[in-house]
């Protein structure tokens, strides 16, 4: 199930997620690092990236941020976006962000309409 994010929410929503990872499309495979991302001026900025994601992000600039939940059963939130290296940092303008997480058993109906276990992002 996925939820969209008010990407004038995004600095909030990031806050709450202590871990992020850069997904890019690497040379021969998808490459995934973990990173500290920061959200400024409305994007999300990448700190310290490495190598290969600097390498690769000026030829392939669509990028996607994870972010797993903080808590058993909660949302991961993903963020994709067109990347760009600027002085050292990735900068990621989103261009769509979803709390997501698999619909469980149990789920109560959404008061969202959905089918799944969602929830508005607050």
């Amino acid at each position: 199930m996925s939820i969209l994010v008010d990407l004038s929410a995004l600095a909030e929503a990031v806050a709450k997620h202590p871990t992020a990872y850069l997904l890019v499309a690497g040379d021969e495979r998808p490459h995934v690092g973990e990173v500290r991302v920061e959200v400024r001026d409305d994007l999300l900025v990448v700190l310290a990236p490495g190598r290969t994601a600097c390498r690769v992000v000026p030829d392939r600039p669509a990028v996607t941020v994870l972010l797993p939940p903080a808590e058993t059963d909660g949302y991961s939130l993903v963020v994709d976006g067109r990347a760009a290296v600027v002085d050292g940092e990735i900068h990621v303008a989103p261009s769509h962000a979803v709390l997501h997480r698999r619909p469980r058993p149990d789920s109560v109906p959404s008061p969202t309409g959905c089918e799944g276990d969602c929830r508005p992002l607050a």
